[in-house]
């Protein structure tokens, strides 16, 4: 378990329910999190 991985995804969860309630602009935060962790969870499956 990598817990860079776990606390980007606690970030971009809270980041998606800012973009709900606050405003959109949020979600950009959430999708370059997102693409990070792919690209993390890729590298350590090499």
């Amino acid at each position: 378990m990598n817990k860079l991985v776990v606390f980007n995804s606690i970030v971009a969860l809270i980041l998606i329910i800012l973009s709900f309630t606050v405003d959109w602009l949020f979600l950009i935060g959430a999708v370059i999190l997102m693409i990070v962790n792919q690209k993390i969870l890729i590298k350590n499956k090499k």
